[in-house]
């Protein structure tokens, strides 16, 4: 039996640039992840795990607009 070691030569940001396809095409909470392992994270089947954010974008921004006009009614 022979061994074979496959060696990645490529320069760093192309690697980093594979892992963040990696999350983007395979995992649902991409757009709330913080971490972007790649293979790494532990959803993707690695050991790492990934720090997610609540919700996206936009309830956020719903939730900073309630606020501002519950804040604004409450002035006067």
């Amino acid at each position: 039996m022979q061994r074979v070691v496959i060696a990645d030569d490529r320069s760093k940001w192309m690697i980093r640039e594979d892992n963040m396809m990696i999350c983007q095409t395979r995992c649902s909470l991409y757009r709330n992840c913080a971490s972007r392992f790649g293979v790494d994270c532990k959803r993707l089947g690695g050991t790492q795990i990934a720090k997610v954010r609540e919700g996206n974008g936009k309830q956020g921004k719903a939730k900073a607009k309630a606020k501002k006009s519950h804040h604004t009614s409450q002035k006067g």
